[in-house]
């Protein structure tokens, strides 16, 4: 039983209180996008529980795309509606809902 309470709470911090992710894939970014440009960015949508910007694991130069997780699956709506398909550091970003990495 104990289990499953913290298998829920991991789910819910995940998915959100509507079973909904509350993370979403920002593509196209600048290779000199930082954490904190990035973060700043997207907060004015919400509470930002974590930023990720994906680097390459050989180089650790950036990869063009991160992830940000917010605390809601409203903010992060709001995020994807004001930010898809804006400018940031002169190109054109793509941000919509990340979707769930399967276990198999």
């Amino acid at each position: 039983m104990m289990l499953r309470g913290r298998v829920m709470r991991l789910a819910s911090r995940h998915l959100g209180s509507h079973g909904f992710s509350t993370e979403i894939f920002v593509s196209r970014l600048s290779f000199y996008t930082t954490e904190e440009e990035f973060k700043k960015v997207f907060s004015p949508f919400g509470a930002i529980e974590e930023v990720r910007l994906v680097r390459d694991n050989q180089t650790g130069r950036l990869k063009g795309f991160g992830f940000v997780r917010y605390s809601s699956q409203e903010e992060a709506q709001k995020a994807i509606k004001a930010m898809d398909g804006r400018i940031l550091r002169g190109r054109l970003i793509f941000a919509e809902m990340a979707k769930e990495h399967g276990t198999g």
